[in-house]
């Protein structure tokens, strides 16, 4: 089942702490987006590498609005 969690207004490190939580306790693949700003998805996918070493980026690209940088992680191994 794929499932939506708005967590916008939520502090940048609680977003990451919850995307990465949520895909190596779960166990699945995670996709977020953030703004384009530069080095804004690198700066997430950073931190998520630092704090969660057993994750791996999947995919990265624009869209899937305008403006906007899709990311995908899961564990490693995993797929």
């Amino acid at each position: 089942m794929t499932q939506y969690r708005d967590a916008g207004d939520l502090p940048e490190d609680t977003r990451i702490d919850l995307i990465g939580n949520t895909a190596m306790q779960q166990r699945k693949k995670v996709a977020f987006v953030t703004d384009a700003d530069p080095g804004k998805a690198d700066r997430y996918i950073a931190k998520l590498l630092e704090r969660f070493p057993g994750l791996e980026v999947l995919n990265r690209g624009d869209g899937p609005v305008p403006d906007v940088v899709y990311v995908t992680v899961a564990p490693k191994g995993l797929l």
